[in-house]
């Protein structure tokens, strides 16, 4: 009797195709699964009562009422690292002039001031959550907890969906992947440029807008909850 090769090759391709496809689709999951992501979280609706608090303070940032935001910061607010603190130390930031600063930087006095501003409506801007009842900590990114191996001085968050990741620090660099809120580390490269090269948890580098990323070091906020009634009591930067 006569063998049948066709009928006996098919199902052997069938499984050879199959088994190469099951191994192609298991490296594009490994390769998602290997990307370090932090989506935007703000939790702020589950306390009516905060939700309000923080609308009411960005609408003083928005106009600089500069006494409405300091009657919003506890009387023993934490504002460095380096010892500043409490509400008269939050006003000299929030109002600082030329007579605040040495001769070679009062140049830099107006600058300063609107950066501190705008980072304070960038943190409350950016949502967050409760560490614990009474407690809110902002923004999103600084909720985020690192690994062991990554360092909070190299890390940064791309902000948004869709960040171009470029082959050289230049609008005119080939995108040669987008990013989506990820995780990555940052490498020398891009100075002098509005980029910075970075490293992402797969291996891969490439450029990134700095208007694009957020450091994990940048400035953060913790509210609390004190006799009824809620308070900034630490805005602060570093580590």
């Amino acid at each position: 009797m006569k063998t049948d090769l066709t009928q006996k090759t098919f199902p052997i391709k069938k499984i050879i195709s199959t088994v190469f496809l099951g191994m192609f689709l298991l490296q594009i999951t490994n390769a998602f699964a290997a990307q370090r992501i932090a989506l935007p979280i703000d939790e702020a609706k589950k306390d009516q009562s905060f939700a309000s608090f923080r609308a009411k303070l960005i609408e003083a940032i928005v106009r600089r009422d500069v006494d409405y935001v300091v009657s919003q910061a506890s009387k023993d607010v934490h504002l460095s690292f380096g010892g500043h603190s409490g509400r008269k130390s939050f006003r000299g930031f929030l109002t600082l002039t030329e007579a605040n600063l040495a001769d070679e930087y009062k140049h830099e006095a107006a600058t300063r001031r609107e950066s501190y501003w705008n980072a304070l409506e960038e943190v409350l801007r950016m949502g967050g959550r409760f560490k614990k009842a009474g407690v809110f900590g902002a923004p999103y990114t600084w909720t985020i907890k690192l690994l062991e191996t990554e360092d909070a001085f190299t890390t940064y968050f791309v902000i948004g969906d869709k960040v171009a990741l470029r082959n050289r620090p230049s609008k005119f660099g080939e995108i040669i992947a987008t990013l989506n809120h990820n995780i990555v580390k940052s490498l020398k490269g891009g100075d002098g440029t509005p980029f910075i090269k970075v490293k992402l948890s797969n291996g891969n580098t490439g450029f990134v807008k700095k208007s694009q990323l957020r450091s994990a070091v940048d400035y953060r906020a913790i509210f609390e909850k004190r006799s009824g009634h809620w308070q900034l009591v630490t805005f602060i930067a570093g580590d």
